[in-house]
């Protein structure tokens, strides 16, 4: 009997002895990290994410679990043995048990679906160690910095309107055959055989004593403002579009500025709802070429919400009040009225081309 009381204190003492050393160092030099193997992608599109944790010390882990809360909208496309997922609404709980050796670095990869533009942060995650007889012994809390943004999905050529389509391919174009190309004064140059007479500065020429003529560029570029109209109501004449249909619509912008963009030409973007770091105001940015301005663009498109701060009428106003010609407007909206159609008139007769790209079809009464 005293034989089996000192057994059972030895392995109290043993259990006691253990569940200490796994509380106080049981996490020390363990690291983790979370990523994914790319930082932006496009709807639709797959990517991985990588979880990579070591244990760089002495004391093996029986079992560590990783626990942390992800956006809903990323979706795994296999749940492995060592892995559960439980999903709601807006958010999923994901949670990786791992046992690690001493010394030992794992790195697990998961596959991950992205059908929904946004973008999406994982901002913490919890760490619960277990010891050896599997009672959880420590849970920290750590912080997290790991974020994938999720592009509109990118349409071909070929899925826009055919009316869409063709001005694309004319603004792409450097010379457009919507419009009448008219010509500005740039500065003077020498006269070149073939000018013609009609183009030569008499005053300079005569205060230089050389032959000097206008030098005129074109006012058609390769450029494209597109204006992305963030109301889903039209409460004037009762007409709705879905959440479904102004996603359709991003992705006509984003496929619209890629397009020009990837061939040398200029992007802009006018959009009256809300805008991560622009709430409140009229996202607004100036047409200009390159990979990193169409990021720019994709960027900010993915924090976009169909929720209107300023409507599309007074949008259009400011457009004509700003009095330009010879510019590439693309708008893409749900519905217009009267007033628009007559701002989009406006514009045209300014010298600008305006190409509109509706939604839903107009409801006759």
């Amino acid at each position: 009997m005293a034989v089996l009381i000192w057994v059972v204190l030895m392995m109290c003492g043993c259990y006691i002895l253990q569940r200490i050393a796994y509380r106080w160092f049981g996490l020390k030099s363990v690291t983790y990290i979370r990523s994914f193997s790319v930082p932006r992608l496009f709807a639709g599109q797959t990517v991985w994410m990588h979880e990579t944790i070591a244990n760089r010390k002495r004391l093996p882990l029986p079992w560590l679990r990783v626990e942390s809360l992800l956006p809903a909208q990323l979706v795994f496309k296999q749940q492995e043995a060592h892995m559960s997922i439980n999903r709601g609404d807006q958010l999923q709980n994901h949670a990786s048990l791992f046992s690690i050796p001493p010394h030992t670095e794992i790195v697990r990869k998961h596959e991950i679906l992205c059908p929904h533009r946004g973008k999406y942060r994982i901002l913490s995650y919890t760490l619960s160690l277990g010891d050896i007889v599997g009672v959880t012994s420590k849970t920290v809390k750590q912080p997290a910095d790991c974020e994938v943004v999720v592009y509109p999905k990118v349409k071909e050529l070929r899925d826009f309107p055919l009316e869409a389509r063709k001005y694309l391919q004319s603004v792409r174009s450097m010379n457009s055959p919507i419009m009448e190309d008219h010509y500005y004064v740039a500065g003077i140059r020498p006269y070149r055989q073939g000018d013609s007479f009609r183009m030569v500065n008499w005053n300079a020429t005569a205060k230089s004593g050389e032959l000097l003529v206008h030098k005129r560029e074109s006012m058609q570029d390769n450029d494209l403002t597109i204006i992305l109209n963030a109301e889903l109501l039209d409460s004037a004449h009762n007409r709705r579009i879905t959440p479904e249909d102004f996603e359709e619509a991003l992705s006509y912008a984003a496929s619209a500025a890629q397009y020009v963009v990837s061939g040398g030409g200029k992007a802009g973007l006018l959009f009256n709802g809300i805008a991560e770091g622009n709430e409140g105001m009229l996202f607004r940015a100036p047409a200009r070429a390159g990979s990193a301005h169409l990021d720019l663009l994709l960027d900010a498109m993915a924090s976009f919400q169909p929720v209107t701060t300023l409507g599309l009428s007074y949008v259009l106003e400011q457009v004509v009040a700003d009095r330009t010609s010879g510019m590439n407007y693309m708008l893409i909206t749900g519905f217009v009225d009267r007033k628009q159609e007559d701002l989009v008139r406006q514009l045209r007769k300014q010298g600008n081309a305006v190409e509109l790209l509706l939604l839903a079809k107009e409801v006759k009464s």
